[in-house]
């Protein structure tokens, strides 16, 4: 009903002006002729924010019985539908550090941070986290690094300090120091400060996994959050206004007739791990498709997606790389790159044909009716191979 609200309030508020016009924003471009009412930003901002805050709302309570799992859930679908909303990663981070998930914790907490850097419970978050997975010196970082701004914060100087406690004495016996003999028992406090020397030598230990890890890290293009989803929209938005070019590049066939449909049919799903979108295969009542994470529900063509099916391979699969390719084939499935760390020109014309496909999907399923959990952390994807977008012809 909130979406309806707001094109009802777009229309009229356009209705009022005489006119509806569109430009093509980032990648430029007019469409004089093709005019169309869509819901203005500010609405469509207006519709998310309530179910986002309803799903908000869910999560506490879930969190507050201790059901952290439904929590979590809860937390996913609203930062689904306003992924820039630094307070709903702080939340989904809190109740991954109730349940000591400290990588995930650490992830939804670093994404708080880069959308509210001043949000100091993020910032204690993730640094709690950090020191929680053995990276203390990234801890420490951080918590310098925001005490810069605000050195009178107490949580964070009492965090500060008990790393730096916990750190003497493995710094000292590293230094060659003599640790002071005591016969006085450790407190509890004190009960984690384990000689970690003989495992020094160990080649696959912890620390240089972790090097490994940042030696591989993306040093490349990366735009942020509000960067991707704001160039997406724009794109959808252009390509919803051509959306006669995309049913001539996306043909749809005729649609069957008396097609039993299953009781559940265009039934939120929340955000969906690869393992739970699998369930929706050809085989299954009900089947559905992901397109750059947007699930949709193509029960109603199986003809195309049920058994038989030419394009039954694509259910309970990701066909974003697919598209990109336009090799539409199970190998090219349920694989899962960021083509935002692409140069500029692919970056767009990628960008372009998944939304293209996009359209497609909603004019002849619905909107979508959930998030493939792979892209909500888009960022952390591997950049596309380079030797297979050189070998692409789609344009």
């Amino acid at each position: 009903w909130l979406k309806h609200l707001a094109q009802a309030s777009c229309a009229a508020r356009i209705a009022s002006l005489g006119f509806a016009s569109r430009s093509g924003g980032f990648f430029g471009g007019t469409s004089a002729g093709r005019m169309a009412i869509w819901p203005c930003s500010f609405c469509q901002r207006r519709a998310t924010s309530g179910a986002a805050e309803e799903h908000r709302r869910q999560g506490n309570d879930h969190y507050r019985r201790g059901e952290l799992d439904d929590a979590i859930a809860a937390y996913s679908k609203a930062i689904s539908t306003k992924p820039k909303e630094g307070g709903l990663w702080l939340h989904r981070s809190i109740a991954y550090r109730q349940k000591e998930d400290w990588d995930q914790a650490e992830r939804d907490a670093a994404r708080a941070v880069e959308l509210q850097p001043q949000n100091e419970k993020a910032v204690y978050g993730r640094a709690l986290a950090l020191n929680k997975l053995g990276r203390t010196p990234e801890a420490l970082t951080v918590c310098n690094d925001f005490l810069k701004s605000d050195p009178d914060n107490k949580p964070l100087l009492q965090l500060r300090k008990n790393m730096e406690q916990a750190e003497k004495p493995l710094a000292e016996r590293q230094g060659g120091g003599k640790l002071q003999e005591t016969s006085k028992p450790k407190s509890a406090a004190n009960m984690h400060d384990i000689d970690y020397s003989k495992w020094t030598k160990f080649e696959d230990s912890d620390d240089e996994q972790r090097e490994d890890r940042a030696a591989t890290k993306w040093q490349g293009k990366n735009p942020t959050l509000e960067e991707r989803v704001s160039m997406t929209e724009q794109m959808l938005e252009v390509s919803r206004g051509h959306a006669e070019e995309a049913a001539v590049l996306f043909p749809n066939s005729r649609i069957p007739e008396n097609v039993k449909l299953p009781p559940d049919y265009k039934g939120p799903v929340g955000v969906l791990t690869i393992f739970q979108l699998s369930k929706f295969n050809s085989n299954h009542s009900r089947q559905l498709v992901s397109i750059y994470g947007d699930v949709f529900d193509v029960s109603k063509r199986p003809d195309q997606y049920g058994c038989g099916g030419p394009k039954a391979f694509q259910t309970g699969r990701d066909i974003t790389w697919s598209v990109i390719t336009g090799k539409e084939t199970p190998e090219n499935c349920n694989r899962f790159y960021d083509i935002f760390k692409l140069d500029d020109d692919h970056c767009g014309r990628y960008l372009q044909l998944l939304c293209q496909k996009m359209v497609a999907f909603e004019n002849e399923f619905g909107e979508p009716v959930g998030r493939l959990e792979n892209f909500i952390d888009e960022r952390d994807l591997p950049p596309a191979p380079i030797e297979e977008i050189e070998e692409c012809k789609q344009q």
